[in-house]
Parts: structure tokens; sequence; C-alpha cells
């Protein structure tokens, strides 16, 4: 993390008043403040950055049809398992079917 980013945050933590960071800073809007005190807060991992429609489109992974292969098994991808869904590998689960669907159940 860069420096100046983690002096901002700190100051902020410490309830040193904004005008004093603006003119210590040399700041000139509350806007600017705020954008650089966000700006600092992601690059430390506090906050999540702001998405746009786009991105978030683009993160998700698409939905795709499953086939079951010759041997019988069935392949999910590592975007729908673990990027969307937060599994992880070794994961146990519990198969069962319900309808025309299968549930898979994480074990423990």
């Amino acid at each position: 993390m860069r420096e100046d980013a983690k002096k901002l945050i700190e100051l902020v933590e410490k309830n040193v008043p904004d005008k004093q960071i603006m003119e210590e800073w040399g700041i000139k809007t509350k806007t600017a403040l705020k954008k650089m005190y966000y700006d600092a807060l992601v690059e430390a991992g506090k906050i999540k950055p702001l998405l746009t429609a786009r991105q978030v489109k683009k993160a998700e992974p698409k939905e795709r049809a499953v086939t079951i292969g010759k041997r019988g098994t069935l392949t999910l991808s590592k975007a729908v398992l673990i990027d969307k869904l937060g599994f992880k590998e070794g994961d146990k689960f519990k198969v069962s079917k319900r309808k025309d669907s299968i549930i898979l159940r994480k074990e423990g």
C-alpha cells in the first residue's frame, strides 16, 4: 500500500478535521479528499471498489448447460463452484434427486 494512502487513513481514524487534512495535503475540495480517502480504503482492502454495470456483467460467470460424460461424470467450472458459489477444493457434498433436479448439499 502506498505510504500516503496509509497516512490518510490514519488521519481520518484519528478524527483529524477534513479542513486540516486538506490544508496539509494541498487538497482544494472535499470531493477530492473523499475520492482520495475512498481510493486509500480500496487500496488497503478495507472496502470493495465500486464496479460499473459492465464490470459486474463481465465478472459474473455465464450459465451454461452441463452434459453427463461417457463415464457418468459432470464437470462444473471453477468460475461457478469457487468464484461464484464460494466452495473450495476438497469440499464434500451429498447428492440427491428431487423431481428433475440434482441437489448438492455441502457436508460439514
